[in-house]
């Protein structure tokens, strides 16, 4: 039988987006990554987690949607949302010796790649996820040709920086989305579950906090091996007061905040607020709100310019669980007709944010 709300997700990574999206209610149906070490973790995950998604370990590149949909034995109508977060940094308005733009970077393919899937299948909605620096990247170059290729293909748009810990994450990490649909209706994003404020006259709750997140965790749940430090390292780790701003390229929090973004440097510039060393990959994966027991593969520690994905870097370039959650609960609802008010407008052009 075919779920009602199915999603492919393109650029999977370690799963944060889609662990998210099938919390609220989709079904992912394929997982595409290239990277060996994040399609084990996503194998070792699949049963609990991604029940029905078959995992494409391959380059975008080398696979079509074509492809997908034969190896999946679905038909393109049964596909109502393709996410994921296709690179953007490879769009440049460096002039050439030529002259004009020069866009053959082969980051660019990639997002290129994702709207190849889009233009093919023709989804009713997709969400793309990037770092928020893609609104001035290049003077706004970059967004602008991301939207017009968007738009050119039919979908309405709207886009937006949010904040996880708005929504449940204990985590201050901001990260820019575009929801797009193929029809006229209505575009929101989710209101926020969480404030920065202790007392508030909506009456969330409170911002999670790194302390409440680690009283949770115990010494015998996956990922919790204790990174091994030299001795000199451990006295610098010591001299870096908790609450202060970076430091020797590092920060360290106290347990009464959320933390500060999680980066896919988190083994080195993520300092524990009590104990002079770094986190754990289960801390930091409770600090973007992974489940507990979300199990990660591959080498737990390598040099910063390895290519290929450890444990602390998927951990570090995912998405945060429950805003992806959030999200999809929101685009959920949009597809099932229930959203009657316009939150804000739908782009017209402007490229700005509403």
């Amino acid at each position: 039988m075919i779920a009602e709300y199915n999603s492919i997700e393109l650029f999977a990574g370690a799963g944060g987006l889609a662990l998210g999206l099938e919390m609220a209610g989709f079904t992912t149906m394929a997982l595409v990554e290239k990277d060996e070490y994040c399609c084990q973790t996503l194998r070792v995950n699949k049963k609990k987690y991604f029940p029905i998604a078959k995992i494409f370990e391959t380059p975008i590149e080398d696979i079509t949607p074509e492809e997908v949909l034969k190896k999946l034995k679905l038909s393109k109508e049964d596909i109502v949302l393709i996410a994921g977060g296709p690179p953007c940094q490879g769009f440049s308005i460096a002039k050439t010796s030529k002259g004009g733009r020069h866009l053959d970077d082969p980051r660019n393919n990639m997002f290129f790649q994702f709207a190849k899937f889009l233009e093919y299948i023709k989804p009713r909605s997709f969400l793309m996820e990037n770092v928020p620096g893609i609104t001035n990247m290049e003077k706004g170059f970059v967004l602008r040709r991301v939207l017009e290729t968007f738009e050119g293909l039919g979908y309405k748009l709207r886009w937006k920086i949010l904040n996880s810990a708005d929504y449940g994450v204990p985590q201050l990490r901001r990260r820019f989305f575009i929801i797009g649909y193929s029809d006229n209706g209505p575009i929101t994003f989710p209101q926020p579950t969480h404030s920065p404020y202790k007392t508030n006259l909506l009456g969330l709750p409170p911002y999670r906090t790194i302390g409440e997140t680690f009283a949770e965790l115990t010494p015998d749940m996956p990922n919790q091996e204790m990174p091994r430090h030299t001795e000199a390292k451990i006295k610098r780790l010591a001299k870096i007061k908790p609450g202060s701003a970076w430091q020797s390229w590092r920060f360290r929090d106290t347990l009464d905040v959320p933390s500060r973004t999680i980066t896919g440097h988190c083994r080195d510039d993520w300092v524990h607020p009590t104990e002079d060393r770094g986190g754990t990959v289960r801390e930091l994966a409770a600090l973007q709100s992974f489940p507990h027991d979300f199990i990660f593969k591959g080498p737990i520690m390598a040099m910063n310019f390895v290519k290929f994905q450890f444990q602390y870097r998927q951990v570090g370039n995912a998405v945060p669980v429950l805003l992806a959650k959030a999200l999809g609960e929101t685009i959920i609802t949009r597809l099932r007709g229930r959203i009657v008010e316009v939150g804000s407008e739908i782009r017209s052009g402007s490229g700005k944010a509403t």
